[in-house]
Parts: structure tokens; C-alpha cells; sequence
């Protein structure tokens, strides 16, 4: 019997669109404003206090290194003297921190000592002694490890620390001062603002005997200032209690024109100078004012930690609209959903008059799953309707015929096209593959003991290990040749990491026919040692064929080299050898050992091959004996590349005979010794290979 359920359906779509649009229209009306504007206030006291707190953590150090500098000033364990003892002492305070740029010593003589850090990354060390017609300064340079490059003598000059600020405000104060200003870099007449800590020393009976300082540049603050996302329109900045600009997050807005820094009070018609103004009257932050035809919302938190002489702040200004508008808009946007929805919603109850809803959802979900291949999960569906009832029947038999036809086509790639939602036509693209190219050494003799039926199900039993690998892997088979089998990864789904998923399948491939072959051994049956080529390139991969039969396959010259790869491991007794594209992408997370540099026979650019060994992230430890191997066999290749052939020879016998069982030190060795015999024409360090 059939029920109509037109009144449930319109009853309950009804009540739910009208009660979802009374609850979004009366959020619309109750507390917008306030809300917004308190979500916004919210968001900027949080910005500034993370960036307050930021850059008072970046001058920690500047306080850190003065104390410790003063205690061992004052205990001893330094003397501020022209030493090599000192000298050493202002090289490593400056090199031990990286915020750290220049300190000296200036004494009450004139005398400075001064080691400041270059742009180069080395160290500039200038001292200047004082003399009747002048002052005498000695420049050294150092590289960034500390070795010396250069000493020359300055002419005579003017220069006496006892005139510069950071002396006479340490020497006015009697304590540790912070001073802004400019300051000059050793060696240039680039100048930068900066920030100073000095602080003058005394002796026991309370004479100044000088002041030692320590550089930083305002400008290195720029970057936590620049790190605040609040808007697109916002204006940060870095200001001092008299207004002075350290930092701003909008440089090109012209606030920066000298190396000075400007005060907001001689700033043109600027939003800011308004702002600090509102904030100087009330103290009040956050606050919202009005500038221009615009509304701004503004926030202030002083940066703790400084001992400037004025307080830091850090001030954020933002336009309102910036924040409250792309809600306004949603709210907007979802009253007017709502709406539509609402009708729709009353059209669509009075059309469905009829309970179809859960069988045809049924089917729905059955045509998915039958697109996807998941014909298991398909079960039948019971319906009084006689239409529904015909289409499940015909769902079934499709379920079927699909079962047993499966059996014959690749179904791992078909349901990654069908994921992929791309149609199955003849045609290709270019795309970055890693290709890898698998085969069973001396298979002929084997299957010359074996009867056709064994063979068949011995190799059916290789391929399905090889194959679940690559599937668990994301791989896609391409084809099976004979005893080999070539496999890609990229295509046809994406992959950005198919080198890395490549390598660790072949990885995963040895260690199953390792277990495989011990399966084999004990039931008294052959084992099988397969050869593997790995290259990564760009290639044409697509489906190729007819109308009636598509094959998916990639070609190229990158598929050529990974098949080439393959064949070279009988060349040098390896049994996998990646290519130096994919070698270039996965280095840190593999271990590799360099075999050779080869080119195809009729190609001219050669390629550096490397055997794959092992996995990274599953060593304890990191392999020395490998690293060691590495490295002197890349010295001897090096020769070898060279054409030094007989101090090839000296290294890889050497290497050799740490070795003796290395097949490739072995065939370099005889390799040199003909080439010292008959040196080679046009020597380019590439081993041509036999076969193309």
C-alpha cells in the first residue's frame, strides 16, 4: 500500500527554513555592532601584545650581554686593556649572539678597541690609539670562521670615542645607557639607526677609567613588526613616548626618508599623527576615532624590557571596515541564502508527495559505489514501488556483469581515473614521473628448468608481491614485460612525493622478495635476484591506443634512461640504481652511493648514477662507514673525472683494499689503467654505455 507523505515533508522542510532564517535574521538585528567592534578590539590588543612581546624578547640579549660583560669587568676575569686577551673576549661576545653587531672599548685617553661584524659574515677589528698629532688606527679583517685576511694601517685621523654619544651620556649618567642614533659601520660611511647600551667602568677609588658599548640595529626589529597579520589596510608601527618612529610595518609609505627617525608630530596629514595624539590625551587602548570620511580602530601596548630613555610602544591602526565589513557581508549574504532557501524549500515540499527518499537514496549511493568499483558493497534493495524495484534489478545485474569482467582489465588504475574524474580518451599530458623499471636476472636459464605451468605460477606469485607493494604505495602499474614490469608514480593522480614514494617501494620490493626467496629456499625451490632502474623526468603519460583498447603509459627519453638503469646494474653488481634527477630529490632522505657518470650511447649529456641502500629515517644512527665510503670514492672519481688516471688509480686501489669485494672500485681501477694506456679522445669524465 502506497502512503502519501506530502504533509510530513512540507511540515518539517517548513519548519526547519523558517526557523533557520527567524534565528539568522535576529543575530542580523540584536548586538551587531557592539560585537564587531569588541571582536575587533580583541583582535588587535592581542596582535600588539604578541609583537610587544616579541621584540622585548629580542633586546633580552642586549641587557644579558652588558650584566655579564660589567660582572667580569668588575671581578677580574677581564681587564679592558689593549691584550690579545681582550680582543679575543670582544670577538666572541659578538659572535655568540646573533643580534649582537659591534662592541668596543673606549678608554679616557681616546684610545678605542672596536670589532664589529661585516656584511660579508667575517669580522672587522680596528684599534685606535691616541696621539698627540692624532689617531693612529690598525684595521684587521677576518672570514666568518676567524681566520685572518688582512692588516693595514689607517691613515691618521680625528677619531676619539670620548665625542661620541654613547661615551659622554655613559660618562654624564654613571650607569648603563641606552641611546638611539646613528652610527656608522668599520670600513663605510653607511650609516643606520641603532640602538647602543653602554655603560662606564671605574676603578676601586671611584676614576673613570672608560666605557664599553655593544651595537644593535633598529632595523632587525623590522621583521616581527612586518610578521603581524592583522588586514590588508592596517598600519603598524614601532613609536617611542615622544613619538619618534623606531619601525613601521609600510616602509614605502614615505615615513622613512633619512636614516633619522621621524617623529608622527612633523608627519604630514597622516592617520597615525592622530592616533598617537588620541592616545597621548586618554591612555585608553584600544579606541576607536575618526579620520578623514573613515573610521579607525586603534591599539597601543609598550614593549617591556627597553631602557631607552623613553618607553616603546607598539601601535596598531586599522580601519574598522577592515574587520566588521567581511562580516557584515556574510551576515548579508546568509539572510539572503536563507531566503531563497526558504522558498525553494516550500516549492520543493509541495512537488515531492511521495516516501521515495530512502530507496533512491539507496540506489544513489549504489551507482557511487559501482562507479567507484566497490561492487562488494552493493546489496540489493527492497521497494513496493515498481520502478525503484526494476532499477535495483538492473543494478544487480550490472554488480555482476562488472565482477567478472574486472578480472580482466587493470582495476587499481580504473578506479584512480575514475577518482580523478578525468574522462578515458586517447591523449596525453606532460607530467613529472618517477619511473622505475624492474627485471629477473638470468630468468632465460631459469625458465629453461621449469615447465611452462610451474613458470607461470612462479611468476604469477613474483608479480603479486611486486605488485601489492606498488598499490600500497600508490603507484601505478603500467606493464607487464615478460619478467619485468615498469610502474610509474605521479600519474594519473598527483603526487608531489613521487621520488620519495618510489624509493621507499623499491626499498619495500627487495625486503618482500627478500622474505620471498626465503619462502622459496626452504621449499628446495630457486631463489630470484631482480635488478631495479629508478629515473624522475618529465614525460608524456596519457592513454594510447583506439577506440576499442586504451592503453595508460607514459613515453620519453626519462623512461628510456629508468629501463637503461635497470640493464646497468649487471654492469656493476648492484641490484638498484636511481638516476641523479631522482637522486637530486630524495638525497636527505635515502642512502646512496655514487657509481658512475654515464650517457646513452648517441646521447651527449651524461648522468650521474647512484646505487640506492637504504632508508634514512630507519637508521639508529647515522652511517659513518658509509659517509667515510663516500668520501673517498668521490676523491678518486673525482681523478678519474679529470683524467688523472694514475692518481685514480692510487685512491681507488686504496679504497680497494678497504673493499676487496667492491665490484665497482674494481672496474674503475681497470677502467683507468686503459685509459692510462690509451688515453681517451675529448675526455669529458662520461662512460658511454654499450647499448642504447
Amino acid at each position: 500500500m502506497k502512503v502519501s507523505i506530502r504533509f510530513s515533508i512540507l511540515s518539517i522542510v517548513l519548519t526547519l527554513m523558517v526557523g533557520i532564517s527567524v534565528l539568522i535574521t535576529s543575530i542580523g538585528y540584536f548586538a551587531f555592532d557592539s560585537v564587531l567592534i569588541a571582536v575587533a578590539k580583541s583582535s588587535l590588543s592581542y596582535a600588539s601584545g604578541e609583537v610587544g612581546g616579541k621584540i622585548g624578547n629580542y633586546f633580552t640579549s642586549l641587557n644579558d650581554d652588558t650584566s655579564t660583560v660589567f660582572q667580569m669587568f668588575d671581578s677580574g676575569a677581564i681587564t679592558p686593556e689593549y691584550s690579545d686577551r681582550f680582543i679575543q673576549f670582544l670577538h666572541g661576545l659578538i659572535s655568540g649572539d646573533e643580534n649582537v653587531i659591534g662592541a668596543y672599548w673606549g678608554d679616557i685617553t681616546g684610545n678605542l678597541y672596536w670589532v664589529n661584524k661585516s656584511n660579508n659574515g667575517g669580522f672587522v677589528e680596528q684599534i685606535t690609539l691616541r696621539k698627540v698629532n692624532g689617531s693612529e688606527t690598525t684595521e684587521k679583517l677576518f672570514d666568518a670562521h676567524g681566520k685572518l685576511i688582512s692588516v693595514k694601517e689607517l691613515p691618521l685621523n680625528s677619531l676619539d670615542p670620548r665625542a661620541r654619544p654613547w661615551y659622554q651620556q655613559a660618562q654624564l649618567k654613571r650607569q648603563l645607557i641606552w641611546i638611539v642614533y646613528d652610527f656608522r659601520h668599520i670600513g663605510t660611511q653607511e650609516k643606520q639607526p641603532g640602538i647602543t647600551a653602554a655603560f662606564p667602568f671605574y676603578d676601586a677609588k671611584g676614576n673613570l677609567l672608560g666605557v664599553f658599548g655593544v651595537d644593535m640595529l633598529i632595523g632587525a626589529i623590522a621583521k616581527y613588526v612586518q610578521d603581524i597579520k592583522v588586514t590588508k589596510n592596517s598600519f603598524i608601527s614601532v613609536i617611542d613616548y615622544t613619538g619618534s618612529l623606531i619601525s613601521t610595518h609600510n616602509t614605502c609609505m614615505g615615513v622613512f626618508k633619512e636614516c633619522t627617525l621621524p617623529n608622527v608630530v612633523d608627519l604630514d596629514d597622516h592617520l597615525l599623527k592622530k592616533s598617537f595624539a588620541i592616545y597621548n590625551q586618554t591612555h585608553q587602548t584600544p579606541f576607536v576615532y575618526s579620520f578623514g570620511n573613515n573610521k579607525y580602530i586603534s591599539a597601543y601596548k609598550q614593549i617591556d624590557g627597553i631602557r631607552t630613555e623613553h618607553p616603546w610602544f607598539v601601535s596598531i591602526v586599522t580601519p574598522i571596515d577592515d574587520i566588521t565589513a567581511p562580516l557584515r557581508k556574510d551576515i548579508l549574504i546568509a539572510l539572503l541564502l536563507s531566503s531563497v532557501a526558504l522558498i525553494i524549500g516550500i516549492v520543493l515540499a509541495s512537488v515531492l508527495s511521495l516516501n521515495l527518499s530512502r530507496p533512491i537514496r539507496k540506489l544513489a549511493q549504489d551507482a557511487n559505489l559501482i562507479c567507484h568499483l566497490r561492487l562488494i558493497e552493493v546489496k540489493e534493495t527492497f521497494s513496493r514501488i515498481t520502478e525503484i524495484a526494476e532499477m535495483d534489478k538492473y543494478f544487480m545485474q550490472m554488480k555482476n556483469a562488472l565482477i567478472s569482467f574486472q578480472r580482466y582489465m587493470p582495476i587499481a588504475l580504473v578506479k584512480k581515473l575514475v577518482a580523478s574524474n578525468k574522462a578515458a580518451v586517447v591523449g596525453g599530458e606532460i607530467k613529472e614521473l618517477t619511473l622505475v623499471f624492474t627485471d629477473i636476472q638470468d630468468f632465460t636459464q631459469l625458465s629453461e628448468n621449469i615447465n611452462s605451468q610451474e613458470l607461470m605460477q612462479y611468476l604469477s606469485r613474483y608479480f603479486q608481491v611486486i605488485t601489492k607493494v606498488v598499490i600500497d604505495m600508490n603507484g601505478t602499474v603500467d606493464k607487464y614485460m615478460g619478467d619485468g614490469m615498469m610502474v610509474f608514480w605521479g600519474a594519473p593522480m598527483d603526487d608531489l612525493e613521487h621520488a620519495s614514494h618510489a624509493c621507499q617501494a623499491v626499498l619495500q620490493i627487495q625486503a618482500a622478495l627478500k622474505q620471498l626467496n626465503e619462502e622459496w629456499s626452504v621449499e628446495n625451490k630457486p631463489v630470484l635476484t631482480t635488478r631495479i632502474g629508478v629515473n624522475t623526468g618529465k614525460v608524456v603519460v596519457g592513454n594510447v591506443g583506439s577506440d576499442d583498447r586504451l592503453n595508460y603509459t607514459s613515453l620519453g627519453d626519462p623512461v628510456n634512461l629508468a629501463n637503461r638503469l635497470e640493464n646497468l646494474n649487471k654492469v656493476y653488481g648492484t641490484s638498484a640504481i636511481v638516476s641523479e634527477f631522482t637522486y637530486n630529490k630524495v638525497k636527505n632522505k635515502f642512502k646512496f652511493r655514487l657509481l658512475d657518470k654515464v650517457a646513452a650511447k648517441g646521447k651527449k649529456q651524461g648522468v650521474f648514477i647512484y646505487e640506492l641502500l637504504g632508508d634514512v629515517a630507519v637508521a639508529v644512527e647515522p652511517d659513518l662507514k658509509l659517509e667515510q665510503y663516500n668520501q673517498e670514492f668521490f676523491a678518486a672519481f673525482s681523478r678519474y673525472e679529470s683524467g688523472d688516471w694514475q692518481a685514480a688509480i692510487n685512491l681507488f686501489d686504496s679504497l680497494g683494499k678497504k673493499h676487496p669485494e667492491d665490484k665497482v672500485v674494481k672496474m674503475f681501477i681497470e677502467r683507468c689503467l686503459i685509459f692510462s694506456a690509451k688515453p681517451p679522445v675529448n675526455w669529458g669524465g662520461v662512460w658511454i654505455m654499450a647499448e642504447k
